[in-house]
């Protein structure tokens, strides 16, 4: 009888013990399974953000959203031509919106490499916005790049792009290579598409450039006539009064000036402006006087610099 009994203790721990171990090679092979599965889920980028996502956060004006779902899609598909074209497109309106410059040159650049590999991955009909974008990317790199800069905003253009920015960022690189005849056209267009105080000015300081002074005044007094933006305004007097003194109208030129400092005392151009009308009237001792005021208010006045130099 004792020996009976303890087989059947012998035998409870054996099924203790042979339950565990089914019980653990079950968990095992679960986990090893699952582990399986996520790996391949990864290899094929399961866990990636979707394009939908991504466009829905670009209606949403998220661009910031955009730029880090789209980073994280290019480490796993770097020639994805539709990823490329969202990511410089997200780049380019953060960097509008950046204060900080070294920043903003990141994201300038970001927007160009991107766009430019999108440009070569997507089929003709994405191209045109593609180029509007581009172009607008290269404008804001300045003078080098404005040829650049149009050759994508005409390709836009002539391909249909109904952006209607796209005349004002023309002229702004054509201002940049100094082809001011053919900016006036087109802020001449884009004035019509969309009137603005900041066109309208401008226009009037292209006209100043070429230099058509008649119309320039013109388009300098109608800013005057219907901004509200009290340093636009300031900006038309000192061209005004710059125009005048071209033209030797120097009461006129100087009633522009002091106009700009009866609002703003520290305004450095409107006493380097008083500066040039003495000079142009042969009164060099209060010419200096009122550079060395323009220097005072402004240390790296340019032109005050220059003239207290020489």
């Amino acid at each position: 009888m004792k020996q009976k009994k303890e087989k059947y203790i012998l035998s409870s721990r054996h099924h203790f013990f042979t339950g565990n171990i089914f019980i653990i090679a079950a968990v095992s092979i679960f986990f090893i399974l699952l582990f399986t599965v996520l790996f391949i889920l990864k290899q094929n980028n399961f866990f990636l953000p979707s394009l939908s996502s991504i466009y829905k956060d670009w209606n949403k004006g998220d661009y910031l959203s955009c730029y880090e779902k789209t980073s994280r899609i290019l480490e796993h598909r770097p020639l994805d031509g539709a990823v490329l074209a969202m990511h410089g497109f997200s780049a380019y309106y953060i960097y509008t919106g950046q204060i900080n410059v070294t920043d903003e040159q990141n994201y300038l650049n970001t927007a160009v490499t991107s766009l430019r590999k999108a440009w070569y991955r997507v089929v003709e009909e994405e191209k045109p916005e593609i180029a509007y974008v581009l172009g607008k990317t290269y404008y804001q790199k300045g003078f080098y790049y404005a040829d650049l800069a149009l050759k994508y905003l005409y390709y836009a253009r002539n391909s249909g792009a109904d952006y209607p920015d796209i005349p004002e960022f023309c002229g702004l690189s054509l201002v940049l290579l100094e082809e001011y005849e053919d900016a006036v056209e087109f802020f001449t267009e884009a004035l019509a598409n969309k009137p603005s105080d900041l066109l309208l000015y401008t226009l009037a300081d292209t006209y100043a450039k070429i230099p058509d002074y008649m119309k320039a005044k013109q388009y300098f007094t109608e800013t005057l006539r219907i901004t509200q933006d009290d340093l636009l305004k300031l900006k038309c007097h000192n061209a005004m009064g710059g125009i005048f003194l071209s033209e030797k109208l120097y009461p006129e030129a100087e009633a522009e000036f002091k106009s700009i400092i009866e609002k703003d005392p520290d305004s450095a151009d409107a006493y380097f402006g008083l500066g040039l009308i003495q000079e142009s009237q042969g009164d060099i001792v209060k010419a200096r006087a009122q550079w060395r005021k323009a220097l005072k208010l402004n240390p790296s006045h340019a032109g005050a610099r220059e003239k207290l130099s020489s």
